[in-house]
């Protein structure tokens, strides 16, 4: 009996922690962080799409010299 009391305290108090985080104010909220997190996620894809397009582009160019030049191989 004394096991059932134990996790009865400890699922109690973990969803007085899940509460007082959502209602905080001050250390922000979940749809805050979720927020900042697609925020940070949208501007990491843009800046990889970027740079593997420059990347990409020398590749494309070199691949294509000797077809601006009537030569097939």
């Amino acid at each position: 009996m004394n096991n059932w009391n134990s996790i009865k305290k400890c699922s109690k108090n973990l969803k007085e922690k899940v509460k007082d985080f959502f209602v905080d104010e001050y250390g922000g909220n979940l749809v805050e962080y979720a927020l900042l997190i697609g925020l940070a996620l949208f501007i990491f894809f843009i800046i990889v799409g970027v740079m593997m397009s420059l990347l990409e582009w020398p590749l494309d160019l070199a691949n294509n010299l000797w077809e601006d030049f009537g030569s097939h191989f």
